[in-house]
């Protein structure tokens, strides 16, 4: 009897601990995911984890919708799984030899927080391996002694403008970019180990930054030879706090300029305001008193021209396929960086009629009686007025019902509510019907649209961008072409 009695008591230990596991399994695949979207901050995933029911939910029972970023399986991900598990198994023992074994199911209610602790726990390691990676890219920097690096940053338009300086570049020399929007310090690590060779003589490294101290720790690497800020405002207010410290920041990618050129976007006012030490050319399209100027810009359907005048009188005239004067912006200043670095005016012309947009930045696409204006990557309220303006552009030139599909924008700290409440406001004179996404999302942005008279009626909310493209689809417009404006798609942990 005393044997029954055992092996009975085993098997619910198996049991207990077998079942255990599994949900703690699932559930802790869906919390590394998460927090590798939080870039791997302890701080911002716990704030995540605590700031919304749904959040916790969402991870203990699973996310209804497919994700559009899929957990990667990197090397620190594999080591956070096994310092975890590591843990769980040493508590699971405790509990077991202990006779607690009832309570390993506490284990499945912590498991959204082990890859916190199990982050903490590597967090030496980690850093051995991050300088590792960053040293080799040092020295292999170091071994391209006349390797010219272009450092570019900016709130918005800093990955078209590489984009395009890229091609107007390979004009003239071997050019390297970093990919995409690879813009982060382990990211343009990736790309100088992985991709920068010998024969390479220009290096076009775009700065992304978060948090303060970013731009400076990509430039200590880099070492850039000369910088472009293509623009300073309202994004990553969440991390950054102010406006002013997201100066400070961009601005100290001029630090690393010694007997370079800081380009700067004179049409900006937080980087026309902000003086420096440095050698600067001014370039912009709305300031007569810059070094590279576009004048005489004439925008339709088709495409936009310009004429661009130079610091020596020399001026030409530009043609492009890509719409609006904030691509002008940036093609400005892609030409005046090209045309500093020796590419005469005439030689820049055809590069530029052959541009095209960055991915998910104002792509227009055509299908049947359909145009999509895919302005998906990111927003920030200068570029979601941008993509506003496309929109009314195309829709002025060619008629049709215009169709806004958007969550808003994030990461704007307490200025949030206001600044997507201004979003919908600006949105009530470009757009006839409003796609929200995400209930709680919608709400500034609903607000804003009803207090500029926009009908209530042209509004709808949906759960999921697929769910918002599905109606758009299915709109009946009675022959009317549909334009369509996709700004902002956000990422699964919003």
């Amino acid at each position: 009897m005393i044997e029954i009695v055992g092996f009975i008591i085993k098997l619910d230990i198996y049991i207990i601990t077998f079942l255990t596991t599994l949900l703690w399994l699932s559930v802790f695949e869906g919390s590394v995911h998460m927090f590798q979207l939080n870039s791997y901050r302890n701080d911002t995933h716990f704030k995540w984890l605590t700031k919304k029911t749904n959040n916790l939910l969402n991870i203990y029972f699973g996310s209804k919708t497919k994700a559009k970023k899929p957990l990667v399986y990197t090397h620190r991900v594999i080591r956070m799984i096994a310092t975890a598990l590591v843990v769980y198994f040493g508590i699971a023992l405790v509990l077991v030899y202990t006779g607690a074994y009832l309570a390993m199911p506490v284990l499945v209610l912590f498991s959204p927080f082990f890859p916190i602790l199990a982050n903490i726990i590597n967090t030496p390691l980690e850093k051995i391996n991050n300088n590792r990676y960053i040293n080799d890219a040092k020295k292999i920097i170091n071994e391209c002694p006349d390797l010219i690096t272009i450092g570019i940053t900016g709130s918005y338009g800093k990955t078209s403008t590489k984009f395009y300086l890229n091609k107007l570049l390979s004009a003239k020399y071997n050019v390297l970019m970093t990919p995409e929007s690879y813009n982060t310090t382990l990211g343009v690590v990736k790309t100088i180990r992985n991709d920068l060779r010998p024969t390479h003589e220009v290096f076009i490294c775009e700065m992304g930054m978060k948090w303060q101290g970013d731009i400076a720790e990509i430039c200590s690497i880099v070492k850039p030879k000369h910088a472009v800020i293509t623009s300073i405002g309202a994004q990553h207010l969440e991390s950054m706090k102010t406006i002013e410290n997201i100066i400070k920041e961009k601005f100290s990618i001029t630090d690393s300029i010694t007997d370079g050129f800081c380009f700067l976007n004179e049409d900006n006012e937080y980087i026309r305001e902000t003086k420096i030490d440095k050698n600067i050319i001014r370039y912009g399209i709305s300031h007569s008193e810059v070094d590279y100027e576009a004048r005489d810009i004439s925008i339709s359907e088709k495409g936009t021209n310009f004429t661009v005048y130079t610091p020596d009188g020399e001026s030409a005239v530009f043609e492009t396929s890509l719409i609006g004067s904030h691509n002008v912006q940036n093609i400005v200043a892609a030409i005046a960086v090209s045309h500093s670095l020796g590419i005469g005016m005439n030689e820049i012309i055809l590069p530029v009629k052959r541009l095209e947009p960055a991915p998910h930045r104002l792509q227009i696409k055509s299908a049947g009686n359909t145009t999509i204006i895919d302005d998906s990557f990111n927003s920030n309220p200068a570029g979601a007025e941008a993509a506003l303006d496309t929109l009314k552009i195309l829709s002025e030139n060619t008629g049709g019902t215009k169709i806004l599909i958007t969550p808003g924008m994030v990461e704007l700290g307490d200025k949030s509510y206001d600044l997507n409440k201004s979003f919908g406001k600006q949105a009530s004179t470009s757009c006839d019907y409003a796609l929200l996404i995400g209930k709680d999302q919608a709400v500034p942005i609903k607000e804003g649209l009803l207090e500029s008279g926009f009908p209530e009626d042209k509004i709808r909310i949906f759960n999921s961008f697929n769910e918002g493209m599905a109606f758009a689809n299915g709109l009946r417009t009675e022959n009317q072409k549909k334009i369509i404006l996709i700004e902002n798609d956000l990422p699964d942990n919003y």
